[in-house]
C-alpha cells in the first residue's frame, strides 16, 4: 500500500464499499503513503460521516496490524543471528553462553535475562541506526494542488495554508518514523532545513526557521494529546510527566488525566468546526458595506478567550488580524480593551489631553520645541475656541515623550517614515485642520487610520494591551504616567513618577 497511488487508493475505495469518499481522496491527492499515515484528526477533516470513519480506520489498522505479522520473521532474525554471533564470539574467552531459545525454556516461558537485555539493545541500535538515516536524506512530501500553487507563486501563505503545510509535514515524519510521534531534535531541524532550502521566501524576516519548527512541534503535541492507550505515549509520561522535585503522579491522578485527555479531544473537534465557522463569519462581514455591529460585538466578546491564547502564544500579528479583522476598527480595539480591563480608554484618553495640555505646553523644557513654535504660529491665525482646544491637545499628544525626556520617535512620527515595530503614531500636517492625519502603526505596517489625536492616543495605548506587546525602555515612563492615570491608581513600574510631574509642573486632577 505504501506504493499505490491516487487512483490505486481509490480504487481499493471503490473495493471496500467506501466509494462516495472517492471524490474527497482525488481533492485531496491521498496516495497509499498518506493513507498510511493518517491519524484521527485527519479523517475527522477527510471523511463527514462517522461510519465512514470508523470503517476506514478499522481497516487501516488491520493492514498495519497484518504487514507487522508479516514483517515479524524476518525482523527477528538479523537479531537472533547477531545474539548468536555474540555469543559465540571468541572475545568471550572462549567461554559459550548457554543457548538463548532451548525448546523447554520455550515451553515454560523462561529466557535467559541476559539474552532478553541483548536483544533489546541491538534493536535498539538498529531502531536508532534506521531512524537517523532518514534525516541525511529527507526529501519533502508531495504537496496538494493549492498548496503546490502557493509555493510555486511564492506567495506569504495564510493561516490556513500553514496549517496544512505542517500537517503534510507532520504525517510525513510519522511515516518515516513507523508511526513514531517523538521526532528528535535533529529530525526537526532537518525537515525544516529541507522546507526553507527549497522554498527560501517561506523564512520570514530570518526567524521563518523557528516559527516553522515551532509550528511542528506544536502539531506533533497536538496530535500526541488525543492518544491515550499508545504505550510510548504513557511511557514517556511516566517518565517526563512530573516536574523535578515532584513525586510521580498516583494511578488515581494518572487515570484522572487520561480521562481529561478524552474530554479535551472531544472538545476540540467541536471547538475546531465552531472557531472555523466564526472565523469565516468575521471574514465575510468585514468585506460588506453594511455592517451588523450588534452581531459583531456579540461575536467579537465570545471568541475573546480564543484571541487572547492565540497572542498568549505568540501567534503573529498578520495571522491574528486576518483572523479577526475586526481589531483593525478603532471601536473594536476600544471595545477589546474595555472588555480586558473594563475601563472607558476614549473617555479616560480625551480626559488627560484637556486636563494637561496647559500644564505641558508651558513646561520649561518645551518651549523651544519645534512643535510648541509651530502651534503657536498656526493658532495667531485661529480665534474659534474649539479649534485652538483642538490644535493644543493635537500638541500636548505630540509633546508627551519630550516632556518625560524620552524617545518620541518610539511614540509619534510627523510627517516621516515609521522605522520601529512596536506600535506608534503617523502624524502629517498636525495644525492644518483640512488635511490632517493620523494613524496607527503596528510592525512597520498601518493598522488604522483614526480622525483625530484622542482616538489616536487612546487606540496607541490600547494596542500594547490588547496585542501584549511589552512596552519599550525607552518609553517607559510616558506609557506608565498615562497608565496610571486611565486605571486611576499609580503605577508601581517608575518610582521616579512624582519628581517628573513636579519637574513638568503637572498637577493631578483625577484621584
Amino acid at each position: 500500500m505504501e506504493t499505490w497511488s491516487v487512483d490505486q487508493v481509490c480504487g481499493w475505495l471503490v473495493e471496500k464499499n467506501l466509494g462516495e469518499l472517492v471524490h474527497r481522496f482525488q481533492e485531496e491527492e491521498v496516495s497509499g503513503a498518506a493513507l498510511l499515515a493518517l491519524n484521527d484528526r485527519m479523517v475527522q477533516q477527510l471523511v463527514k460521516k462517522i461510519g465512514h470513519q470508523a470503517v476506514l480506520m478499522d481497516l487501516i489498522k488491520k493492514y498495519k496490524q497484518k504487514s507487522q505479522e508479516l514483517k515479524s520473521p524476518g525482523e527477528t532474525a538479523p537479531v537472533m543471528q547477531a545474539e548468536d554471533e555474540q555469543c559465540s564470539s571468541p572475545s568471550s574467552g572462549g567461554e559459550q553462553m548457554p543457548s538463548s531459545y532451548p525448546a523447554d525454556n520455550l515451553d515454560n516461558g523462561l529466557i535467559d535475562h541476559r539474552v532478553l537485555k541483548q536483544r533489546r539493545n541491538v534493536r535498539h541500535i538498529l531502531a536508532r541506526n534506521k531512524a537517523l538515516q532518514w534525516t541525511k536524506s529527507y526529501v519533502l512530501p508531495e504537496f496538494p494542488y493549492d498548496v503546490k500553487c502557493m509555493l510555486a507563486e511564492q506567495k506569504c501563505p495564510d493561516h490556513s495554508m500553514r496549517i496544512r503545510i505542517i500537517e503534510f509535514l507532520q504525517a510525513d515524519m510519522t511515516k518515516y518514523l513507523q508511526g513514531s510521534l517523538y521526532p528528535t531534535t535533529q529530525q526537526y531541524n532537518d525537515v525544516v532545513n529541507a522546507l526553507l532550502q527549497a522554498h527560501p521566501f517561506l523564512d520570514e524576516d530570518g526567524c521563518g526557521f523557528f516559527l516553522w519548527k515551532r509550528a511542528l512541534k506544536d502539531r506533533f503535541k497536538y496530535v500526541r494529546r488525543p492518544i491515550e492507550d499508545d504505550e510510548q505515549v504513557m511511557r514517556n509520561k511516566c517518565k517526563f510527566g512530573h516536574r523535578r522535585g515532584q513525586t510521580r503522579k498516583s494511578l488515581a491522578d494518572i487515570r484522572f488525566d487520561e480521562i481529561k485527555i478524552v474530554q479535551i479531544k472531544e472538545e476540540a473537534v467541536c471547538l475546531d468546526s465552531e472557531v472555523d465557522e466564526r472565523i469565516n463569519w468575521f471574514q465575510q462581514e468585514y468585506v460588506k458595506t453594511e455592517k451588523d455591529w450588534r452581531e459583531i460585538d456579540k461575536r467579537m466578546s465570545q471568541t475573546l478567550e480564543i484571541r487572547r491564547k492565540l497572542i498568549a502564544g505568540r501567534t503573529p500579528l498578520k495571522d491574528i488580524l486576518k483572523m479577526f479583522p475586526f481589531l483593525q476598527c478603532p471601536y473594536q480595539l476600544f471595545r477589546e480593551f474595555q472588555l480586558l480591563t473594563r475601563t472607558d480608554i476614549y473617555k479616560k484618553t480625551r480626559h488627560i489631553l484637556e486636563s494637561y495640555s496647559e500644564n505641558i505646553l508651558a513646561s520649561l523644557s518645551l518651549v523651544d520645541n519645534p512643535i510648541n513654535i509651530a502651534l503657536q504660529e498656526k493658532m495667531k491665525h485661529h480665534t474659534d475656541e474649539d479649534t485652538l482646544k483642538y490644535m493644543k491637545m493635537t500638541a500636548t499628544c505630540l509633546l508627551l515623550p519630550d516632556a518625560f525626556g524620552e524617545d518620541s520617535s518610539l511614540f509619534v512620527v510627523v510627517n516621516d517614515k515609521v522605522q520601529v515595530s512596536t506600535p506608534v503614531l503617523e502624524v502629517k500636517n498636525p495644525f492644518n485642520m483640512d488635511v490632517c492625519e493620523f494613524s496607527l502603526y503596528l510592525e512597520k505596517e498601518r493598522l488604522t487610520k483614526v480622525d483625530d489625536c484622542v482616538t489616536a492616543l487612546a487606540a496607541l495605548i490600547a494596542s500594547f494591551h490588547v496585542f501584549g506587546i511589552e512596552c519599550p525602555r525607552r518609553l517607559s515612563q510616558t506609557l506608565t504616567f498615562l497608565e496610571t492615570l486611565i486605571f486611576d491608581a499609580h503605577s508601581p513600574y517608575s518610582p521616579s513618577m512624582k519628581e517628573k510631574e513636579k519637574e513638568v509642573g503637572f498637577q493631578h486632577t483625577v484621584t
